[in-house]
C-alpha cells in the first residue's frame, strides 16, 4: 500500500514515521510539487496544515489521484484538504480529534500572559540594565471571550478560571454542547461577537479556517474592542485580517496581538509586524508537545489500520 505524507516539520515528520513503521516505506512530501508528484499513485495522504496555504489539497489536485481512498489529518484542523472535492471524489477525509487541545490551549495561554506581562519590553529591559519603566497587567479579574468553545476553548477556560478570570464564548451557532462545566459563564453566537469583544479583556481564537471565518476579525470587530484589550490568535493567519489589525495597532485601537500562526507561514523575519513590542508571535507550536505530537500520530495510525481491516473509520469530516 502506498501512503503519502504531507508535512514541512521534521520533528512531526519523524513521530508519523515511528507510528508508521509497519507500513514503511511512506512517500515524504514537503512542498507542493513533491505532494502534485506522489499524489496519483497514493492510496492514503496523512497531511499536516502546518506550513501549507487554505487547501493545498485542491480540488484539481484530487482529480490527478487514481487510488486514493483516504486523507488523514495529523490534527484536528482540515483546512489544508478540499473536503467537499474530496468526497464529490469518494474521499474520505478525517481528522485525530481529542489529541492536541491541551497542548494548544497551553500555547495559546501562555502568548496570553506574554503579552499580559509585556514579555518583550522586560527583556529589554534587561538586556539594557534597567528596572522599574514597564506596567504589566493581570488577569486576575478579566474577561477572557473564547471565540470556538470547542476542546481548546473549554481547556483555555478551566486553564482561565484558575487565574481568577471570568470567561465567556463565542459559538456559530445557538444550541450545542452545554459547556459550563469547563468555566464558561455565557455563551453568545457569532452574530453577538461584537458584543462579547466589547465586554472583554482577553479575547482567543480557537477556530477553524472555512469560508466563513475567513477575515472573521477585522475594522468592525478591533472599533469594538477595548483600546486596552489583548487579541491572541491560535486559529489560523487569516482569521484575523492583517489590514484591519495593523491599523489598529497604528492607531492604538489594540493593547497587544499575539498568535502561533501567521499569514504566511514562516513568517517573514523583516516584516515590520514582529518588530512592534506590543506583538508576541511564536511559529506554530501550538500542537507540538512531545506527547500531542505522538498521539495525534498513534491516532492516524489507529485509523489506517482500520481503513487496512475494513473497519468503520474515526473522526470522518465529510461523509
Amino acid at each position: 500500500m502506498n501512503i503519502a505524507i504531507l508535512c514541512s516539520a521534521p520533528i512531526s515528520i519523524d513521530s508519523l514515521q515511528r507510528a508508521l513503521k509497519p507500513y514503511m516505506p511512506v512517500t515524504v512530501c514537503q512542498n507542493q510539487d513533491q505532494l502534485a508528484q506522489a499524489l496519483p499513485t497514493a492510496e492514503i495522504l496523512v497531511a499536516q496544515n502546518k506550513g501549507f496555504h487554505y487547501h493545498i489539497v485542491s480540488a484539481e489536485l484530487l482529480k490527478t489521484t487514481r487510488k486514493l481512498k483516504l486523507i488523514q489529518h495529523h490534527g484536528v484542523s482540515y483546512d489544508a484538504t478540499d473536503a467537499q472535492a474530496a468526497r464529490a471524489l469518494g474521499i474520505t477525509v478525517a481528522v485525530t480529534s481529542g489529541q492536541n487541545h491541551t497542548s494548544v490551549a497551553e500555547t495559546a495561554f501562555h502568548i496570553m500572559m506574554c503579552c499580559a506581562k509585556k514579555v518583550h519590553e522586560t527583556q529589554r529591559s534587561i538586556r539594557e540594565g534597567v528596572m522599574g519603566r514597564v506596567l504589566c497587567t493581570e488577569l486576575a479579574g478579566k474577561t477572557l471571550c473564547v471565540v470556538g468553545v470547542g476542546k481548546i476553548g473549554q481547556a483555555l477556560a478551566r486553564m482561565a478560571k484558575g487565574f481568577g478570570m471570568k470567561v465567556i464564548g463565542v459559538r456559530r451557532r445557538a444550541g450545542g454542547d452545554d459547556v459550563s462545566s469547563s468555566g464558561i459563564e455565557s455563551v453568545t453566537t457569532v452574530d453577538r461577537l461584537n458584543d462579547a469583544l466589547a465586554a472583554s479583556d482577553f479575547v482567543i481564537l480557537a477556530i477553524p479556517l472555512n469560508d466563513e471565518t475567513f477575515n472573521l476579525i477585522g475594522d468592525a470587530q478591533f472599533r469594538a474592542m477595548k483600546p486596552t484589550a489583548v487579541l491572541v490568535n491560535v486559529s489560523r493567519g487569516p482569521n484575523v485580517d492583517r489590514d484591519a489589525l495593523v491599523r489598529a495597532m497604528a492607531e492604538n485601537r489594540l493593547a497587544g496581538f499575539g498568535a502561533d500562526v501567521y499569514w504566511k507561514e514562516p513568517a517573514d523575519p523583516a516584516d515590520p509586524l514582529l518588530a512592534d513590542p506590543r506583538v508576541f508571535i511564536t511559529p506554530h507550536i501550538g500542537a507540538e508537545s512531545g506527547e500531542a505530537i505522538d498521539r495525534m500520530s498513534m491516532a492516524a495510525r489507529e485509523n489506517i489500520d482500520r481503513y487496512v481491516k475494513g473497519e468503520p473509520l474515526l473522526n470522518v469530516v465529510n461523509r
